[in-house]
């Protein structure tokens, strides 16, 4: 994955089953489809203390990036510029099934607006309508890091 999607900052975990870490983070759902993961995010001080977390309701659900730059804001970290991970990684010819990078613009694209016309459906109801509006932003913030980590922003 990290070759594929061209994250070399970002570390890819598998955890098949949950049992390393996402059950202890409480962010598995084991229900659905014979277990799979929340979206989730934790933030750890240096001192091992979980500062910020962030649990989804479905796949479709992410967490806001201003929640988490306070977050990271308020631990006053010196900035630092990681290394990045080996991309010497074998990946197999054959990728059905999984979600190409390519795919990645039109994908969000859709959830932005598919976001919008459903708002647009929900009337009064001021909870849903804010849901919406959430996955709008996420889907407009999903899209300014994708251009930016691919020099187009």
């Amino acid at each position: 994955m990290a070759q594929r999607w061209l994250s070399p900052h970002t570390r890819f975990v598998a955890d098949p089953g949950g049992a390393t870490y996402l059950q202890p983070a409480e962010l598995f759902d084991p229900e659905e489809r014979g277990g799979i993961a929340l979206p989730g995010m934790l933030i750890i001080s240096p001192d091992g203390e979980e500062i910020y977390r962030y649990q989804g309701r479905d796949f479709a659900d992410r967490t806001n990036d201003d929640d988490l730059w306070e977050a990271l804001a308020g631990l006053d970290l010196p900035a630092i510029e990681p290394e990045a991970w080996p991309d010497n990684i074998d990946v197999p010819d054959d990728l059905r099934g999984f979600f190409r990078p390519t795919d990645l613009g039109a994908y969000f694209r859709g959830n932005k607006f598919g976001a919008l016309a459903i708002a647009g459906r929900l009337g009064d109801d001021a909870t849903a309508r804010a849901i919406a509006h959430e996955h709008r932003v996420m889907a407009d913030a999903t899209l300014g890091a994708w251009d930016a980590l691919r020099g187009k922003g």
